[in-house]
């Protein structure tokens, strides 16, 4: 019995040189050396990870305030610009998000159809951005920058109705800014003055000179 003990205390003793041998190789240290390194850079890269996720979330943060601060009334005004201007066939518009990307859209009357700009006919693109463009024209005269609004057949693609509904807004605008409309369309000066009426409707009609 004492012989079997004498003989496994042996392979062990051998066992733990062996093991020591091994483990003060030179390319033992060496993946020692690697492995404490990888641990390093996998703390520096999760403490990177960490603080890149915190930049990102209070970046977007940031972003979503200054929309609720300055798009969000510019929105709201155009909104009810573009309900005007398509005589309430559209109730407001809203901003989508895809992939993280803005798209403007509208919304329809049954406040449940949502229209992106691209499926919106061309005389409906034309009433948004005019919607558009005086909720801006409005926001910089209040900041007090005075600059007449030129508008240069904007009607276009309206008919008479929306023509009527987009003098109205143009005369709501001319209370704050001078408006001057130019066309070569004669009839949409009639449509101004019963839009507008009893107001009085300036009409400056250029001569025409035949061709050469």
């Amino acid at each position: 019995m004492s012989a079997e003990i004498e003989a496994q205390s042996r392979l062990c003793t051998a066992a733990e040189l062996a093991f020591k041998a091994l483990d003060d190789r030179p390319d033992a240290a060496i993946a020692a050396f690697e492995m404490a390194e990888a641990r390093s850079e996998m703390a520096f890269q999760a403490e990177l990870y960490v603080r890149k996720r915190a930049e990102v979330r209070l970046l977007r943060a940031t972003v979503e305030r200054y929309r609720a601060e300055k798009q969000g009334p510019l929105l709201t005004r155009a909104s009810h610009l573009f309900m005007t201007l398509t005589l309430g066939a559209f109730s407001r518009l809203m901003v989508e998000f895809d992939d993280d990307t803005p798209r403007l859209a509208g919304v329809r009357a049954d406040e449940v159809t949502i229209v992106p700009v691209e499926g919106m006919s061309e005389g409906t693109v034309d009433q948004l951005f005019l919607a558009l463009r005086i909720a801006a024209v409005e926001d910089t005269v209040a900041q007090g920058v005075q600059l007449p609004f030129l508008a240069d057949d904007l009607f276009i693609n309206f008919d008479d109705e929306r023509a009527e509904a987009g003098f109205r807004v143009l005369a709501e605008l001319g209370q704050k800014t001078q408006v001057m409309f130019f066309t070569h369309h004669a009839h949409l000066a009639a449509v101004a003055e019963r839009a507008l009426k009893p107001a009085k409707v300036a009409v400056c009609q250029l001569d025409r000179f035949p061709n050469a």
